[in-house]
């Protein structure tokens, strides 16, 4: 349709905040790199100062463990070579 505009814009829905737009880091923080790849956040939520709110703690699954879910579930993990740069292709 004339006038419309598609935009991909990574969204995490967070349990009890809402959604957090990842391209606006002033929304988490990133509190842990574990051995295994996996990296721990701490979600805040954005109306601090409109309610008290808990931040939510989200640890993210690494990329070797994705890649092994991906090939259980019959994809060619050849097709996936560039997502060791996904997330900071994504930010420019």
């Amino acid at each position: 349709m004339p006038g419309i505009v598609r935009t991909d814009v990574t969204v995490f829905n967070v349990p009890r905040l809402g959604k957090n737009y990842l391209l606006a880091s002033q929304n988490r923080d990133l509190i842990t790199i574990l051995p295994d790849g996996r990296r721990g956040y701490e979600f805040h939520p954005w109306k601090k100062k409109m309610a008290l709110m808990d931040t939510y703690i989200y640890t993210d699954v690494s990329i070797h463990d994705y890649l092994k879910r991906l090939q259980r579930d019959g994809e060619k993990i050849a097709d996936y070579n560039s997502i060791w740069d996904y997330y900071s292709c994504s930010l420019r």
